[in-house]
Formats: C-alpha cells, sequence, structure tokens
C-alpha cells in the first residue's frame, strides 16, 4: 500500500536499501515563469534523495522532453546530476529515447561516476554489488512501439527491480486500449517476479497490476509533487510510500 508521508528520520537499519522513485521531469528549454520547470524539477528530486539518505534515484523515463533540448540546458541538468551526491539510474522513455548520438552523449551525462543510462552506459541491467541488488530495464531506442517489461531477468540476487516506461493496462480495458503504445499487462508485471516495478510515462502516482508484484508509477513532480520512497528491508519486506518533494 502507498501512503504519503512527511520527510522523516534518515535512520534505518544498515542491511535496509533505499530507492527513490520518479519520472517524468521532461527537463526543456522552457524553464518558464511559473513554480515548475524541468530543471527544478531534477534539482528537487536529488534534494529530496539526499534528506531520506536514499542510496540510489530511479529515473524512470523521460527525464528530458526532447532530442531539441539545448547545449546550456543539457549542461544545466549535466551539473545537477554530477553533485546529486547518490547513484542515479535513468531509463530513457519514448521523449528521450536511446538515439545515435543521442542527448545523453550530447549533454556530458555518459561516464559521470555513479551516473547510469540502461540502454547507454549498461546495456540492460545494472549491479550494485555491495546492495546485493540488480536493477534492469529496457530502454525506448528511437520512436516505434516495444514492450517495455519484455524477457523477465533471472533473479541471481538478494534483491531484484525492474524499470519500464509504458501504459499500463488492465485486462478489462485491454480490447479498448488496443491502440495504445508500449503496453504493459498485469501478466507482464508479474512475471518480473522483482521485489519493485518502477514505472514512468503516467503524470499521476498511482499503482499498477494486480498486486502480485509492487508496481507503481511515480507520477512527474510537476503533478504529483512527490516522489516514491522505497524501502527493501529483510525485516520488513517491501515498502512504498508517497514524500513531499522538497523544492529548490
Amino acid at each position: 500500500m502507498m501512503t504519503e508521508l512527511q520527510h522523516g528520520s534518515s535512520d534505518r537499519p544498515t542491511d535496509d536499501i533505499v530507492l527513490v522513485h520518479s519520472s517524468d521531469l521532461h527537463v526543456d528549454d522552457d524553464l518558464g515563469i511559473g513554480a515548475y520547470n524541468g530543471l527544478i524539477g531534477l534539482a528537487s528530486v536529488l534534494a529530496t534523495a539526499r534528506s531520506l539518505a536514499a542510496d540510489i534515484v530511479l529515473l524512470a523515463g523521460d527525464t528530458f522532453d526532447n532530442h531539441r533540448v539545448s547545449a546550456p540546458v543539457l549542461a544545466r541538468a549535466t551539473a545537477l546530476l554530477a553533485t546529486a551526491g547518490v547513484p542515479v539510474v535513468l531509463l530513457p522513455g519514448n521523449h528521450d529515447s536511446v538515439m545515435p548520438q543521442c542527448l545523453f552523449h550530447r549533454a556530458g551525462i555518459i561516464g559521470l561516476p555513479d551516473i547510469h543510462v540502461l540502454g547507454v552506459t549498461n546495456a540492460g541491467s545494472i549491479l550494485f554489488e555491495r546492495h546485493g541488488l540488480e536493477i534492469w530495464g529496457h530502454a525506448h531506442c528511437g520512436f516505434g512501439d516495444m514492450a517495455p517489461l519484455r524477457t523477465p531477468r533471472l533473479r541471481t540476487t538478494r534483491w531484484q527491480v525492474a524499470m519500464a516506461h509504458g501504459h499500463y493496462v488492465s485486462p478489462d480495458e485491454w480490447h479498448r486500449e488496443a491502440h495504445r503504445g508500449w503496453k504493459i499487462s498485469d501478466q507482464d508485471i508479474a512475471a518480473t517476479e522483482a521485489h519493485y516495478v518502477a514505472l514512468g510515462h503516467w503524470d499521476r502516482p498511482v499503482p499498477a497490476g494486480d498486486g502480485r508484484v509492487p508496481a507503481y508509477y511515480s507520477g512527474s513532480p510537476d503533478l504529483a509533487r512527490t516522489v516514491n520512497a522505497v524501502r527493501l528491508s529483510a525485516a520488513t519486506g517491501v515498502t512504498v510510500d508517497r514524500v513531499p518533494l522538497i523544492w529548490v
């Protein structure tokens, strides 16, 4: 069950793993004059993760809005990631898909310590040995349709987390939603047998699937105004809480 919490103590058993999950930040040249833009979203997600003493940040797609983001904005985003103070795993989504000379290369993100881009720096999975944790996911490559949770990985570590950027469709809506791209079904989620599935593509923070595997959309920072704080604990299992963003 997902609950909404205020920022609390970072004290926890030393063998627990805390993940901060967000998505759909949509960093773009349109910096706006209001309370939100993508750079503010990125800075705020990272600040919130630091406040929670998170072990890893998961950005489940559409961190960037498009492949035309200008060099100055990319440089500012890269600077935020370079000073994140916590490992970050990015999954390219349909807006920031992997392309030849894609924006992750142009931005200088590739090569940053502790910044991992699935499908670019890592083919399909990342192993965090000290945590006994594997994180896997299929990056969007180009703009065509694909199955975000195809070919689940056999679990070989104590903990496993899957990331996917796509459109969840429940069984009773499958026929009606047949026109959708990047569909994710109950069976797709269950077949991962992961401890948590971090989803992106929806702006609202909601659960997905039939409950066999914990799977959640984080929602976008500007609409959800929260992140998902995921705790993997040998003592208590998997818990997922919505934590309000620290806006910076």
